[in-house]
């Protein structure tokens, strides 16, 4: 579990949370790795890939400014791996304490229905998690460079406002796009505030 200002998060054991900041400028990752390898030696053949989306994960939560980021260390039953990565955001919100409730965020956010030809889909919710109502996004969501993910955003206001939190799951493995959104309902669903 890991506590940071404002929220906390449930994540399966098997995930990596690191510190951003000392993520992008030291050896943090790379001996993070190492010690979960000597607990775990089937991993050793993954540390590449692993330490590799690891370091993209940190770069991309500094440069969009993310408070959290964990990445996933999971395997499957066939031995393959499954990417994933978490991002937890705060932004100022709306202004307005009106616009920024469940219902007027969801109204602002374009669902998106399956369709011939498109693999792409959006489904937009306001759901009940135990930090309060919130408003869920998920689906196969085209990113700029064409590529497909299976994403999951849930926004929820922060308690006494103002403000938004974003948490953010996202993986590339479409084809497991059921399972995939059930694992980020499931650790999105733990958010609560400290």
């Amino acid at each position: 579990m890991i506590a940071t200002t404002g929220f906390r998060l449930r994540l399966p054991e098997s995930w990596f949370e690191f510190d951003i900041w000392r993520a992008t400028r030291t050896g943090d990752l790379g001996r993070l790795l190492d010690a979960r390898i000597a607990g775990e030696p089937e991993l050793r053949q993954y540390r590449k890939p692993l330490l590799k989306l690891m370091r993209e994960a940190a770069e991309e939560a500094e440069r969009q400014g993310a408070r959290y980021c964990a990445v996933s260390g999971d395997l499957t039953d066939d031995g393959d791996r499954l990417a994933a990565t978490l991002l937890v955001f705060q932004t100022d919100g709306a202004g307005d304490p009106e616009l920024d409730r469940p219902e007027a965020i969801a109204a602002q956010i374009t669902a998106t229905a399956p369709s011939p030809g498109s693999p792409t889909w959006r489904q937009v919710e306001v759901t009940e998690i135990p930090a309060g109502p919130a408003v869920r996004a998920y689906g196969i969501q085209d990113v700029a460079d064409g590529s497909l993910f299976v994403t999951m955003q849930t926004l929820i206001p922060v308690p006494g406002g103002p403000g938004v939190l974003n948490v953010v799951l996202t993986s590339p493995q479409t084809a497991l796009a059921e399972p995939m959104l059930d694992l980020f309902d499931a650790i999105s669903g733990t958010l609560s505030w400290a």
